[in-house]
């Protein structure tokens, strides 16, 4: 509780009484124990809590200070602005917590997520104080008799229902002030290992040639048309308010880019080495083009065609940056930014600017080299020469 004493006593009392509840278990675990109480679970498998009267009654002993609290700070008009203030949540900060918190409320709206303050006085609304604590004794007598047969009338089945967003507030209230999970960095490992999941299938095309997949790519459009449309994708995805036009166009990127990073694994897996087939007429560039490029200052120093994110050992080499970056980590880690990238870009609500700017700018670095090292595999007939060289010599 260290940082919310400056609050007045009975809010300080409050938030004690909600750090006690949800010391004794997960919010989840509470709805479940409190849903096996009203409604006792006909299977006997099932954890019932008229069985166990003990933790029954400390249940009880926990939620009731919960209504008289939540009673005497929002229904009397006692809680402290400041408080009031310190529990709410911007609408943008609530995709943050979707990531952050373990439990996302399910009955709560956006309104009363980003507001708290209007569960607990929707919790009175209809139904004062005393009422609560009666019903709730009552069943709390039946429960611990074993004789809790409730018929669910509207009455029994609103009360059950404000109880239940009572807490999912109270966890808020636990998350934003208590632990202050909401506040927390993202876990960038914790999120990709639950987005690995989802890598999307390899066809067999893709397994047989890698390289068909970068050729299409450059097919579509060359360097420096990606380079704009990732630009803009960067500048849509982190602006509020705004989202792409042509969405169709921007979610082929994505599958498009999804494909590359694929064919870039395998790559560095298999240690390939792009080999140029067809008319020498009909390749996008010979080997005279790229000496007698004017951007060159020697024929190893291959920075022509807005080459200008990749370092210049690895515009060089390209094969040398596809084996160091094409890692499962780093493929992880990418596609979990672009599909980031994708939401927020798709979204007038939604912006990738609460993510660490550190890593926005690294994603969009990352790709730009992604794309320029592709480029120059398979347009750069030296390149392949240069990777077999230095191959060779570390053999």
């Amino acid at each position: 509780m260290e940082g919310v004493y400056h609050f007045r006593k009975e809010t300080v009392q409050f938030i004690a009484a909600i750090e006690c509840f949800f010391a004794a278990d997960r919010v989840e675990h509470h709805l479940m124990f409190l849903k096996n109480w009203l409604n006792p679970p006909q299977n006997e498998t099932d954890y019932s809590p008229q069985q166990h009267p003990a933790q029954l009654f400390g249940f009880y002993e926990k939620l009731l200070p919960l209504f008289e609290y939540t009673d005497l700070l929002f229904n009397q008009g006692l809680a402290d602005p400041a408080f009031v203030k310190a529990i709410e949540a911007a609408e943008c900060h609530l995709e943050k917590e979707l990531i952050l918190l373990d439990y996302w409320p399910k009955l709560l709206s956006n309104e009363e997520m980003q507001q708290p303050k209007l569960v607990f006085l929707d919790v009175f609304c209809f139904h004062q104080l005393a009422s609560y604590k009666i019903i709730y004794k009552d069943w709390l007598f039946a429960g611990l008799a074993a004789k809790l047969d409730q018929e669910w009338d509207p009455q029994i089945y609103q009360i059950y229902e404000n109880t239940k967003k009572m807490l999912e507030a109270c966890w808020l209230i636990h998350e934003r002030i208590i632990s202050r999970n909401s506040f927390k960095s993202i876990d960038r490992q914790h999120y990709m290992a639950v987005f690995e999941s989802t890598s999307p299938l390899v066809d067999q095309l893709l397994f047989a040639n890698p390289f068909s997949v970068i050729e299409a790519f450059f097919n579509l459009d060359n360097l420096e048309g990606h380079k704009t449309y990732l630009k803009n994708w960067y500048r849509t995805a982190l602006a509020e308010g705004s989202c792409v036009s042509s969405a169709t166009d921007y979610f082929y990127l994505y599958n498009q880019f999804t494909q590359l990073l694929n064919a870039g694994y395998l790559i560095a897996e298999k240690k390939l080495i792009y080999e140029t087939c067809g008319d020498k007429e009909t390749a996008v560039a010979t080997e005279s083009d790229w000496l007698g490029n004017p951007h060159f200052k020697t024929a190893e120093m291959v920075l022509p065609y807005g080459v200008n994110a990749l370092p210049e050992r690895f515009a060089i080499n390209p094969y040398q940056f596809i084996e160091y970056f094409f890692v499962p980590a780093k493929i992880k880690q990418l596609r979990v930014g672009l599909l980031e990238w994708l939401y927020a870009a798709f979204s007038m609500k939604s912006s990738i600017k609460i993510l660490d700017k550190e890593f926005l700018f690294e994603q969009y670095e990352n790709m730009l080299m992604v794309i320029e090292a592709f480029f120059l595999i398979i347009n750069n007939p030296l390149a392949g020469e240069i990777a077999k060289e230095e191959r060779g010599n570390y053999a």
